[in-house]
């Protein structure tokens, strides 16, 4: 063992900005390695039910401010911190802040990156179709997700998920993670590994994004949906209807293996029991099981019911 390793246990910082952190949080607290919480700079909902947590848990935290820096750096300093954590932390960390940490600052990454480097990994891996990935700690770096990979665990994808329910599934890998790395360090057995293979992004999305029935497959709008519910309201679909054009959320679908018999993507082939609504795309057919607008959330025969929507009927692009 190293000198540092004889020091064990460490003490960790915690830089989040979700909920999803408490199991990890709860982790460390246990173990007694949980020196302190550096929250985002962004406030939202999660992040304030995240701080009430803290605070009913008497665990010390502090607000990240970029244009404040100093006082971070020495709450790090005070905390005699170890290691640094960034998960589910949004705002890029300069140099004096990254090598605070005795040991280094690490960042838990929810791709088997150098796939889906960026802020929402979660959303476009189920929004592609991907069926496995993994959850990935890295060296944290000025380049976001560029890092050096410390540790991978699986991070299946269920064929059914939603961006809730990975991140449910995050949060208990992130545990396992955690511990294997805790192992590592007192084994001194780590051995850092450059990233390889293609890169690719996964930005930022503000807000659903539309169909385009002439571009889509079924599976494409399927996974779309998937990846948007309940967040971004799934995708969106344009609807002309008693001369008004509107848009609806469309939350959960499912491919169907019928025939479009060569009408128009977009057009609404069936509407009845027990097969639902059914809609024709550029490849296959598409069942609407759940479908929210402004006036609340239905399956896709209740809001064909109560909205009038007709076999022969045909959803817009957004470009029609």
């Amino acid at each position: 063992m190293t000198e540092q390793n004889e020091a064990l246990p460490l003490k960790f910082v915690v830089f989040a900005a979700s909920s999803v952190v408490i199991p990890v949080l709860n982790q460390l607290l246990q173990q007694q390695q949980l020196a302190g919480v550096i929250l985002n700079s962004k406030v939202n909902n999660d992040l304030y039910q995240l701080e009430q947590q803290l605070h009913q848990a008497n665990i010390p935290y502090i607000r990240y401010d970029p244009a404040q820096l100093e006082p971070v750096a020495q709450q790090l300093e005070a905390w005699q911190t170890d290691i640094s954590l960034l998960y589910t932390f949004s705002n890029i960390l300069p140099a004096s802040i990254l090598n605070k940490a005795k040991l280094g600052t690490y960042n838990i990454h929810a791709s088997s990156l150098p796939k889906y480097r960026g802020a929402m990994p979660l959303y476009w891996q189920i929004r592609n179709g991907e069926t496995d990935s993994q959850l990935s700690l890295i060296k944290a770096e000025l380049v976001a997700d560029s890092g050096d990979i410390v540790l991978q665990v699986p991070l299946p994808i269920h064929p059914l998920d939603t961006q809730q329910n990975l991140g449910a599934s995050v949060a208990t890998q992130a545990v396992l993670l955690i511990e294997q790395f805790i192992a590592a360090l007192a084994n001194d057995t780590l051995v850092p590994k450059p990233q390889t293979g293609d890169i690719s992004y996964a930005p930022r999305v503000n807000q659903a994004p539309m169909i385009y029935w002439q571009q889509m497959s079924a599976q494409d709008i399927c996974c779309a949906a998937r990846a948007g519910n309940s967040t971004l309201n799934g995708i969106g679909m344009l609807w002309k209807s008693a001369g008004q054009q509107s848009v609806i959320g469309l939350l959960q679908a499912t491919a169907i293996d019928l025939p479009n018999y060569g009408v128009p993507p977009g057009t609404v082939l069936h509407v009845g029991e027990p097969e639902g609504v059914i809609v024709a795309t550029k490849q296959g057919s598409l069942r609407l099981d759940v479908i929210v607008v402004a006036e609340g959330v239905y399956s896709g025969l209740a809001f064909a019911n109560r909205f009038k929507l007709d076999a022969g009927v045909q959803f817009l692009s957004p470009d029609n």
